[in-house]
């Protein structure tokens, strides 16, 4: 039977001078499926996961339905340059580091291929 909830897939976070650099493991997921919303200070990565087949299963320990994930940087970033990459199976996003502080309101991160 599928996780009930929101899932929260595993991520891995780089931090250099220059760029933060996050990797979200999400196999199976097609681009057309993830969202990625930037705000002042902090990413939301969120989508669905369609299951693998409709049968019933003897174990599934593979998330299936909705996943979220909220990324809070404590350093100024520049969000509005922000680029995302899916590639097998891993989405790479990388987050430039700003000057100073940036203010907006929302920024939506297109996934390229």
């Amino acid at each position: 039977m599928p996780a009930i909830g929101t899932q929260k897939p595993p991520v891995d976070i780089v931090e250099d001078k220059e760029e933060f650099v996050i990797f979200v493991d999400l196999p199976g997921v097609e681009p057309e499926e993830i969202e990625i919303k930037g705000y002042d200070n902090y990413l939301e990565i969120s989508g669905f996961r369609k299951p693998v087949c409709g049968r019933s299963f003897l174990l599934m320990e593979r998330f299936s339905g909705k996943f979220k994930r909220k990324i809070v940087f404590k350093t100024p970033v520049d969000i509005s340059r922000a680029q995302a990459y899916l590639k097998n199976g891993v989405l790479t996003i990388k987050v430039p580091k700003s000057t100073g502080k940036i203010m907006f309101k929302t920024t939506t991160i297109i996934i390229r291929r």
